[in-house]
């Protein structure tokens, strides 16, 4: 036993018999059953309650904790969940006045409230306290006059432990004087500074707040510095012997504010919004413009071929053109669009000068169609002309050999051909959904069908008008089949995706691109530039940004582009 109660004193554990237990059990019935005598009169100092709360959010939805001592030493402990999306800051203000709400409501007459203020100007959390006076006047409102905050930024995490080592002075709380008596058997003083044993080398150095933002500074950017990851650094700074409680959530927080690492960011490829498609309501209703090139040069010049998309049959129109100006989109869409077909409802486009020109804007107005402009450097956005390009361009790949400038030739058998092969999206040819019947293919006359060997013009007006009559049946069938395949084809890519919205004021960083690279920097320039400020959402992860000094940029930007910017 005394060897035992040597090797325990240093933890500060104090033995006490227990009582008697027939005596214990009358003593904790009489203590819990009874009622205490109301007395009126005016709170001493020991008759301050205290409130302890705190709040979190996440995605999985936000909550707060609530925590009230009375001054006999009795707790009453409530958790809420929130029914709405707050941030962690709007989390701590909802269980700050849960907590008034609930002192107020058993008559609190003085309390001190400590909360957990993630938002300060710190880096690490501390406990804020809140001096909260209230009156029986006050109560009876459920509001509070007068809140004194006062901030604790010179109480160091050393303060109690450098006194209980020197002087043996503790806090007059027993929980906490329990703590510090436990935690100062670790440390110890070596030339009046204080060091903490440690398990796999030699004794570390304690630091305060200041100095332990030196450290951090000189090993993430200092001399010997290389921007390291949050993690290393902390190890860093343990390896060269220093150490405080918080060292590694502050070498996070201290590696995600810096500027040039947040520059200097490797570009995510995980998709920032989910994937929202878009379909035509008819035939020939919604199209989508895009131009392809420069290709290799033609006899006659030509490099840049223009492309237009029908969004319900897939149908596709395109031209060749030496180059492409606002009168030449302007004349493709009356002749190879409206003359064929009819006036659409909307043209999709990017923001190339050649559709978001005046003429080209009133010529569209004119007629009542409805320009919808993609934001810049997202594809995405205009996904149905993208992926015509691109089958058109493995087409002519593969007709074309050595002769790479006579892809205009083959243009043609190019187009026939897509029109004619059933899509995956709506399992029917565009031509059909177009026409109402399937076109007739050079093959069938070297193999004739039933189609292609009709013995009188009138079986062949019979077939003709039988699928003219099934056409809109063949159209709703196709409708269903594309919403199918569109409501799969995002469900998987909804998988991979990592939305993530921005609100009005945040700063954010813009993607760098070829326009907007620095001139010289080479393999030297920076993934990322900015800051800018979020001035408007306009949905579906589009956002208008403007400068700090308040200038806004021409074009909104996707979120894909943009990542926010921590100081």
């Amino acid at each position: 036993m005394l060897q035992w109660a040597i090797e325990l004193s240093e933890f500060g554990i104090e033995f006490q018999p227990r009582l008697s237990m027939k005596g214990q059990v009358m003593t904790d019935f009489v203590l819990e059953y009874s009622r205490r005598p109301i007395q009126h009169k005016e709170p001493s100092e020991e008759e301050w309650w205290t409130l302890r709360v705190g709040g979190a959010s996440r995605l999985s939805g936000s909550g707060v904790g609530l925590l009230l001592q009375s001054p006999t030493g009795e707790h009453l402990e409530q958790s809420i969940r929130l029914g709405f999306p707050a941030s962690n800051n709007e989390a701590e203000y909802e269980a700050i006045l849960s907590g008034l709400d609930l002192a107020l409501a058993l008559s609190v007459s003085k309390l001190w409230v400590y909360s957990i203020a993630a938002s300060l100007p710190i880096k690490e959390a501390i406990l804020l306290p809140i001096h909260v006076q209230t009156n029986p006047s006050v109560a009876e409102a459920s509001t509070c006059n007068t809140i004194e905050a006062k901030q604790a930024d010179d109480q160091e995490w050393t303060n109690d432990i450098i006194g209980y080592l020197r002087t043996g002075t503790l806090p007059e709380d027993p929980k906490q004087a329990h703590k510090i008596r436990v935690q100062a058997v670790r440390f110890t003083l070596i030339g009046g500074y204080l060091y903490k044993r440690s398990f796999t080398g030699p004794y570390l150095r304690c630091l305060n707040h200041s100095e332990a933002l030196y450290v951090l500074a000189e090993l993430h950017e200092g001399v010997c510095g290389n921007h390291s990851g949050g993690r290393f650094l902390a190890h860093m700074a343990h390896s060269q012997g220093y150490y405080w409680p918080t060292m590694k959530k502050d070498a996070a927080t201290y590696v995600k504010k810096c500027d040039k690492c947040q520059r200097h960011a490797p570009i995510s490829h995980m998709p920032s919004e989910t994937l929202k498609p878009i379909s035509g309501p008819w035939p020939f209703a919604q199209w989508g413009m895009d131009i392809v090139g420069p290709l290799p040069t033609t006899p006659a010049q030509k490099k840049f071929l223009l492309v237009a998309t029908d969004y319900f049959s897939k149908w596709v129109e395109a031209e060749a053109y030496a180059s492409i100006k606002d009168k030449d989109v302007t004349k493709f869409v009356w002749k190879n669009i409206i003359c064929c077909f009819r006036i659409p409802q909307i043209i999709i486009a990017d923001n190339g000068p050649q559709f978001d020109s005046i003429a080209f804007r009133n010529f569209c107005s004119e007629l009542n169609i409805r320009n919808s402009y993609s934001t810049p450097h997202y594809p995405q956005s205009n996904g149905q002309a993208e992926t015509t390009n691109k089958t058109l361009i493995i087409a002519l790949k593969k007709r074309l050999e050595q002769a790479k400038g006579k892809w205009v030739e083959e243009l043609l058998g190019v187009l026939w051909a897509y029109r004619t092969t059933p899509g995956r999206p709506t399992r029917n040819t565009p031509f059909a959904l177009a026409y109402g019947m399937d076109a007739i293919i050079p093959i069938e006359i070297g193999l004739p069908t039933i189609r292609t060997e009709a013995r009188t013009q009138d079986d062949a007006n019979e077939e003709l008008g039988r699928n003219l009559d099934w056409a809109d049946k063949e159209r709703e069938t196709a409708s269903i089949q594309m919403a199918n395949y569109q409501q799969r084809a995002s469900t998987h890519y909804n998988r991979k995706a990592r939305p993530r919205s921005f609100k009005n004021g945040t700063l954010v960083l813009r993607k760098v691109f070829e326009n907007t690279a620095e001139i010289g920097a080479g393999k030297f320039q920076a993934n990322w530039e900015g800051p800018y400020i979020v001035s408007k959402s306009s949905g579906s992860g589009v956002y208008h940004l403007q400068k700090l000094d308040g200038t806004p940029l021409l074009r909104p930007w996707n979120v894909s582009n943009l990542k926010q910017y921590y100081q």
